[in-house]
């Protein structure tokens, strides 16, 4: 939601968006990640023994809609790229009745697959310790709830090494038994004493385990480069888990007949791996669909509370879900009845496996057929503001396929789960007309409102996005952190800016837990904002006070490295200008968030450690071979034009000392080497431009002697480290010496080329 600060500051933009972290592979890993579950691990048996070797092809046509619906839900998500995911697709499309009805149904549906992943994960851990399923699902549910509340994050790299990990646990099941595959049980395809009901009677409840994909779409708003990295995740993702499926049921089909009594036990994957790889095999598969399950159920506990935010947001579910701890920065209350209405399922139909799966797939199916009526509304419609870059192919075909796919996947459902699905469908309906009715005020995409309230705070940010684009070349990025540092970096930002001709793009990175929707962080801050001066307010004043153009944005994140980074992505500014407070290298260096971003971008990157940076006279810049100390002598330049300062280039041979020259050889020999040392430092100042002082120095310590030519200078500029990557970890690098022990404060400099 932008603030318009134009009121006072008439040169400048500012706002406040959610960061695209996301890449392809991190989008990926969300939607394999959610669907290889307790499905895989536990349903193969139970399927077969109703179906027969006929349900590979159940498992395949429930990847078949899933593609299809997710090929619609990759347009729907270029064109509305914000956090939501489908129910933010069917309410914009139409309108508040079913948005609320579809919203209700999407988080309910997550507290079944939870309540559905949480059995998995009691079958497979009483396999071992012998304690009733039920009790270990509701203590695990109780765990993890308890872990959202408090905001422990569980790290993109973490969910993907579990992805990984899964992948291959499956993999290896997949190599070692396909060799072993009886080609006798695959036949009869259709059992004579099952039929083809069988096969109607499983494909409802295998869809379940197809509900992950559509949390790509959830996080929409967070992914690099949607034009092509949401198509890719949504579809690549069913594709691959389809591949899955149908190859470790072909396994289990393949090794033990349809009417084994084994087949129906829900640990039947333990079980031939045990007869395949002995114990090695039991403890691999065992320890997969654990993991398979706790991770699947905490991803869809997090998922449940982004989607309660969002109908918050959009006045279709109560503020008193949507509070945010004051000191985890969780939304605890959703967390906390998401985790409730768990514990109360699991009580109730923790043995009835089936049931909860149908019931949860039954709930998507329906969220995922107004899904494709919402494609076809939107290209119908086609509103202004809605401009998908990904069209869905094969347009209508795809969305109307998809469309009877879900209804014939529902139709088959088992009575007892439709008068469930009927029942919560009722009591959403009457809540949305006795209570929220008159609270809303969205509108449908076929209603004049849309105009103005969603196409024209579209058309006028765009038109001040593409404003700010005009004006930012050059950009410099100014990311704010600490408001210690807030006035030395405006000092250098403000004069770099003048002498450049560029524009601030000032940033202040809000950091919230995982379990928190960034959108809380988003609507905390414009909340916030009026009521007390920002980090923000105070630099972009001291910005327009010196005439130069500023944006400043707040920036909502789970990671502050990478949502910096997504900034410079989209900004492609020409200096990244940062403050550092403490001690320049210490154990903890290498996790900071100047750390992070100077590992990844691509940029020019300027450090500055404020050792009290006030007026600027003389300026010290150590000159070294490479593009850094190029870069360094021209920042310098540039700051002395703005500050009338003067620079002094130094260099330092690395020598005996001034002490140890007792003879005429020796004076000789210092008198040779400097003056080798002062051309050099010629040619570097001659190949920027540049007028400076000279000094070399021949010292046994260049550290040391950097800093006691700084002794009368205000501020050290300072290329970056070429030291070899070992010893610079182990003995710390020669700008962080002297940034550690300098007495004037010091600018470092990383030059992208």
């Amino acid at each position: 939601m932008a603030v318009d600060f134009k009121a006072n500051f008439p040169n400048d933009t500012t706002g406040t968006r959610l960061a695209r972290e996301l890449g392809l592979g991190a989008a990926l890993s969300i939607g394999i990640g959610t669907m290889v579950c307790a499905g895989i691990f536990v349903l193969p048996g139970i399927a077969a023994a109703k179906a027969g070797p006929i349900v590979v092809f159940a498992f395949s046509l429930c990847g078949l809609v899933a593609i299809l619906i997710a090929t619609c839900m990759a347009e729907l998500s270029t064109g509305m790229p914000l956090a939501g995911g489908g129910y933010l697709f069917v309410v914009r499309a139409f309108g508040p009745m079913l948005g609320a009805v579809m919203g209700w149904c999407l988080w309910l549906s997550l507290i079944f697959a939870s309540a559905f992943y949480m059995v998995g994960f009691g079958y497979y851990v009483a396999d071992v310790v012998g304690i009733s399923h039920v009790v270990l699902a509701l203590t695990m549910t109780i765990l993890l709830t308890g872990l959202n509340y408090i905001g422990a994050k569980e790290t993109g790299g973490t969910q993907n090494v579990i992805v990984a990990g899964l992948l291959i646990v499956l993999l290896v099941f997949f190599l070692r038994a396909v060799f072993d595959v009886d080609m006798d049980n695959l036949r009869p395809l259709v059992p004579p004493e099952i039929g083809i009901s069988g096969f109607l009677m499983v494909t409802p409840v295998l869809f379940i385990t197809f509900m992950g994909f559509a949390e790509i779409a959830a996080v929409s708003e967070e992914i690099k480069d949607p034009a092509r990295n949401l198509p890719l995740a949504l579809v690549g993702s069913v594709i691959v888990v389809t591949l899955i499926y149908c190859a470790v049921e072909f396994c289990v089909v393949g090794l033990l007949r349809y009417d084994d009594p084994t087949m129906m036990r829900e640990t039947v994957l333990i079980e031939l791996a045990r007869m395949l790889m002995g114990r090695t095999g039991y403890a691999l598969v065992m320890l997969g669909g654990i993991f398979a399950t706790v991770s699947s159920a905490n991803a869809s506990i997090m998922a449940a509370s982004r989607i309660s935010f969002a109908m918050g947001r959009d006045r279709l579910m109560p503020d008193w879900f949507n509070q945010i701890h004051l000191r985890f920065k969780t939304p605890y209350r959703s967390i906390v009845v998401t985790g409730g209405l768990t514990l109360i399922l699991l009580m109730i139909l923790g043995s009835h496996l089936e049931l909860i799966a149908e019931v949860g797939a039954f709930l998507s199916l329906l969220l995922y057929a107004f899904i494709s009526l919402a494609c076809m509304v939107m290209r119908h419609a086609g509103p202004d503001w809605y401009r998908p870059t990904f069209r869905t192919p094969f347009y209508p075909f795809v969305p109307v396929m998809g469309l009877l796919g879900c209804l014939f996947v529902m139709g088959i459902t088992s009575r007892p789960t439709i008068l469930i699905g009927l029942a919560i469908i009722a009591g959403t309906l009457i809540w949305y007309v006795l209570v929220l009715r008159g609270q809303t005020q969205l509108v449908g995409a076929s209603n004049a409102l849309w105009q103005q309230k969603v196409i024209g705070p579209l058309v006028a940010r765009a038109e001040d996005y593409m404003a700010a684009r005009r004006e930012a070349f050059p950009v410099i990025l100014v990311p704010l952190a600490n408001p210690e540092t807030e006035r030395s970096l405006m000092i250098v930002g403000t004069a770099l800016a003048r002498a450049r001709r560029a524009r601030l793009h000032l940033v202040h990175v809000m950091s919230v837990p995982m379990q928190t929707p960034l959108e809380a962080c988003r609507i905390e801050f414009d909340q916030m904002r009026p009521k007390q001066e920002t980090l923000l307010d105070v630099a972009l004043r001291r910005a327009v006070e010196q005439g130069i153009r500023a944006r400043a944005d707040a920036l909502c994140a789970h990671n502050v490295p990478s949502a910096i980074l997504s900034i410079t992505d989209m900004e492609h500014p020409d200096l990244i200008l940062m403050g550092w407070r403490g001690e320049v290298r210490d154990p903890r260096t290498h996790r900071t968030n100047v750390a992070g971003v100077l590992k990844v971008a691509d940029r020019n990157v300027l450090v500055l450690k404020d050792n009290g940076l006030n007026d600027v006279r003389r300026i010290l810049v150590p000159i070294g071979s490479g593009p850094h100390s190029k870069l360094g002598l021209r920042v310098a330049h540039e700051l002395a034009g703005e500050w009338g300062a003067t620079i002094t280039a130094m260099t330092v041979q690395v020598g005996r000392g001034y002490s140890a020259a007792r003879s005429d050889f020796d004076r000789e020999s210092l008198e040779f080497f400097q003056g080798l040392a002062k051309e050099f430092v010629r040619d570097a100042l001659a190949e920027a431009g540049i007028t400076a002082d000279i000094y070399a120095v021949i010292d046994t310590d260049v550290g040391q002697a950097i800093i006691n030519a700084a002794a009368d200078h205000d501020l050290i500029i300072i290329g970056a480290s070429n030291d070899w990557a070992l010893r610079q970890w182990l003995f710390g690098s020669l700008p962080d010496y002297v940034a550690n022990h300098a007495s004037a404060s010091v600018l470092m400099v990383r030059s992208r080329d």
